[in-house]
């Protein structure tokens, strides 16, 4: 009975001392559960819907390999489980790339193992999750495209979902918890949102809200 209430997490790396170590992990709390597959599971797709995890934890480059040699696409996987991209620091894209894609969230393998388990549990509840270190790599290579979307008046995935919080009454700390960033993190993304759209208060922001469909009156 105790499992049935348990998050039920798989992990998907091509390095088996990381898929072991990250499983420990995970076993290692009450409310989350690390599946395995077997020597039997030759086939992906057909583990995943034997397995039904609610939660998957996968290097993407892996993952894609993995799914194309079972003939599924992410599309048909995202609607089985909530996708964690757990990215090699040094092959990383911006976090926009892969929420774009289907993951509800961004960690790099850098990540400290409590922010690892925060972000499981976050994704699980429905939140979309980019990891500070993934910002930061995103922000610093590329300065050029901030510019230019300052210019359109056009949001980042980060901006949006700051905003979003902004909106329904949340306060700095309560959003940087919500999304793992620190709070200065979140004030960055705050000013950057509002400034590109010119929004000086938060009843200007309510109003942006409600005439974008954010929040319904």
């Amino acid at each position: 009975m105790e499992n049935t209430s348990k998050i039920r997490v798989l992990v998907l790396d091509e390095n088996p001392v990381l898929v072991d170590g990250l499983s420990f992990l995970i076993n290692s709390t009450r409310q989350l559960e690390a599946l395995a597959l077997t020597q039997r599971d030759a086939n992906l797709a057909e583990a995943i819907k034997r397995l039904a995890p609610q939660v998957i934890v996968a290097d993407p480059a892996f993952l894609d390999r993995s799914l194309r040699d079972c003939e599924m696409d992410l599309k048909e996987l995202r609607i089985l489980a909530r996708l964690i991209a757990y990215c090699d620091i040094r092959d990383t894209l911006p976090g926009e790339t892969y929420i774009a894609r289907g993951y509800s969230g961004v960690v790099t393998k850098t990540v400290a193992s409590p922010k690892l388990l925060r972000a499981i549990k976050s994704i699980h509840a429905g939140d979309i999750v980019i990891d500070e270190s993934v910002i930061a790599l995103s922000d610093n290579g590329n300065g050029n495209n901030t510019t230019q979307e300052a210019e359109q008046g056009k949001l980042s995935t980060q901006e949006e979902l700051v905003l979003r919080y902004v909106a329904l009454g949340k306060a700095m700390k309560e959003i940087a918890a919500d999304i793992q960033l620190s709070t200065k993190t979140v004030e960055t993304y705050k000013y950057r949102a509002t400034k590109k759209l010119s929004l000086r208060t938060r009843s200007d922001i309510v109003n942006y809200a409600i005439s974008v469909g954010w929040l319904q009156y």
